[in-house]
Order: C-alpha cells, then sequence, then structure tokens
C-alpha cells in the first residue's frame, strides 16, 4: 500500500509558509532561524516544492517561539488574498454567488491543505464553516484553525464586497491565548470560545449575494485545474482521509488489525505511517468519536446510553470518562447546557 507519507513523498505546497517566512522577516526575524530543524532553506521554500507535515509543523512552532504572538495564525491568514490561494482562490473569485463560492472553496479545499477537514453545513439559519483536525498537530492546530478562518473572512469580504463589517461569529474550541477582545479586534466580528467545533458561522442569507467577479468561462478553466490537483492528490490518498472514510462505511469502530485488513495494510505498516505525522490510529478513533457524540448530544434525542452504544463502547461510563476528557463535562451536562 503506497502511503502519501512516505518520507519520499512530501505533499504540503510552500506557499502559505513562503508568506509566512516573509511575515516573520518583516517582523525582523532571520529565515534561517524560522526554518530551523527542517532540512529547508530560503531559496527551497521559493521554489513551490512539497514538505511534510512535520515540517511544517516545526517551521510554525519555530515562527510563534521567535514572535511569542500567539495570534500569528489570524495575522499571516490577513496577509492572504484571494490569489494566494491558486485556482482554489480564482475559481471562488468566478463565482455567481457566495454559495457557489463556498461550494467550491470546500470541494476543492484539499488542492491547498491536508493539515485539516474543512466541511459545511446549514444549521437553523445560519451556514456553517467546520474546521476538523487532520494531519496537523495538535500544539499547532490553533495556528492552523485561525490562519483559515482569517483567510476566509478576507476572502469573504472581497467577494461580497464587505471590507469593514461583516455578520458572522466565530467558535474556537479552546481557551483565549490573550483577552477574546484581541481576537475580536482582529477578525471583525464576535469570538466565542471553548465550543464543541471549531467553526465561522454566518447568516444564510448570505449565501444569495452576489459575486462581483462572476465569470463562467473563468471560472471553469479554474476549475478544471483543481480537478487536475485532486486527481493527483487521490493517487495518493490523505491515509487518515482513508480511515475516516472507512470507519463512515463500516459504522463501526474496528480495531486496528482489523482496519488494517479492511485497508488491506497491515497494522505495523499504518501505525508507521501515522508516526510520520505524530499521530494515532485511537487518535483518530477519538476524533471521529467525540464529532460523532457531539452531534448525536446535538441533533438526535437518543439517550446517552444509546449513543455509547453506537459510538462502540460496551459500558456507557467509559464513554462519560472519554467525553469529561474530549470537554471537561459529562454528555448528560453538555446535553443539558445545550
Amino acid at each position: 500500500m503506497t502511503s502519501i507519507y512516505s518520507k519520499q513523498r512530501a505533499f504540503l505546497t510552500t506557499d502559505y509558509l513562503t508568506q509566512l517566512i516573509t511575515l516573520m522577516k518583516q517582523k525582523g526575524f532571520d529565515p534561517e532561524l524560522v526554518l530551523a530543524n527542517t532540512q529547508l532553506t530560503e531559496q527551497i521554500m521559493q521554489q513551490n516544492t512539497r514538505i511534510s507535515p512535520m515540517q511544517y509543523h516545526t517551521v510554525v512552532e519555530n515562527a510563534l517561539a521567535l514572535s511569542q504572538d500567539p495570534l500569528l495564525g489570524i495575522k499571516h491568514g490577513q496577509g492572504l488574498n484571494i490569489a494566494s490561494h491558486g485556482f482554489l482562490g480564482f475559481a471562488a473569485m468566478a463565482a455567481d454567488d457566495l454559495n457557489q463560492a463556498l461550494s467550491l472553496a470546500i470541494r476543492y479545499a484539499r488542492t491547498r491543505t491536508l493539515l485539516a477537514d474543512i466541511r459545511f453545513h446549514k444549521e437553523d439559519d445560519s451556514a456553517v464553516v467546520q474546521i476538523n483536525r487532520l494531519a496537523s498537530m495538535p500544539s499547532t492546530f490553533p495556528f492552523v484553525v485561525e490562519n483559515i478562518i482569517s483567510s476566509f473572512i478576507g476572502v469573504a469580504r472581497y467577494l461580497m464586497n464587505q471590507q469593514d463589517e461583516m455578520s458572522a461569529i466565530v467558535k474556537l474550541n479552546y481557551s483565549p491565548q490573550v483577552p477574546a477582545s484581541e481576537y475580536e479586534r482582529l477578525l471583525g466580528v464576535p469570538v466565542l470560545f471553548d465550543q464543541p467545533h471549531n467553526q465561522v458561522c454566518f447568516p444564510e442569507y448570505l449565501l444569495e449575494v452576489p459575486v462581483s467577479t462572476a465569470n463562467a468561462t473563468s471560472r471553469g478553466l479554474a476549475e478544471s485545474e483543481c480537478e487536475k490537483l485532486l486527481i493527483e492528490l487521490d493517487q495518493g490518498q490523505d491515509l487518515v482521509i482513508q480511515i475516516r472514510n472507512q470507519l463512515e462505511k463500516m459504522k463501526a469502530f474496528p480495531t486496528l488489525p482489523n482496519m488494517a485488513t479492511a485497508m488491506n495494510s497491515s497494522p505495523r505498516t499504518i501505525n508507521r505511517q501515522l508516526a510520520q505525522l505524530n499521530t494515532t490510529y485511537q487518535h483518530i478513533l477519538d476524533e471521529v468519536r467525540r464529532e460523532k457524540a457531539i452531534d448525536l448530544l446535538t441533533y438526535s434525542n437518543i439517550n446517552v446510553e444509546q449513543i455509547a452504544s453506537q459510538l462502540g463502547y460496551n459500558d456507557p461510563s467509559n464513554f462519560g470518562r472519554a467525553f469529561r476528557r474530549w470537554l471537561g463535562k459529562s454528555p448528560r451536562a453538555f446535553r443539558k447546557d445545550l
């Protein structure tokens, strides 16, 4: 089984990190310090090569340590314009309305990053963009989330010609590193912390706002290029996404040996490939269980014991302990707080 995660097959483009290095240079930091312990140089970065998740993680960790700025992800995202997102950006810019632009952005997000799984759904009268962790490391995932969110808000403002205020709410599933007002000042929208998911929520009516730069011909050309990139990626499909898709198909939470059999691989191979991302099969199971538990508690009326059973827990008390570890409260308390 060929893995996209092999050391010989790095898969993240350097586009965004090149712009992060430019930002750090503007702050007075030597690129060599930002790239320390990665075997990368500024010249290599400018060649639009591909790097591994661990190299990306190390560059971000270096930048955060040097700048001592916990909001660096937001500031970096704000420095990205629509052209920074390549053909994905051009496709969104040529869309008819925000709904189409958003659909294109979600469909082709994997052509720009495999660090996060970006999803879209409608909830009551809101349109919700949700960001789940894939290959990014836990310590740098807030940077990734804030980078994506600030870039998304900036692009949405551009497409809708709303350069100042925008009706949206940002939800983050962690605590603020600086006063919450600093996040809101930079993003220009309310920010809620310690939420179940990382999301950008905006009124559903905004989906109908037309894009002033709409152009069907340009959109078709950009989509064609994005499709080519997706085919290239799918030839060595992201292992974490493969496992998540397999879990969804099986509607169960199998042991690693059973999952390896289903994927025509071996436990040792899967463990080795996931270790390159500083993650494990158990962590993926926990992430999927966490997401499904939150959805079932939020959107269904089935009791906690039934939810525990659906998530593969023979003993509901084990589910309760896991849920407290994830969100700091019991499943019943979470449902009551809703």
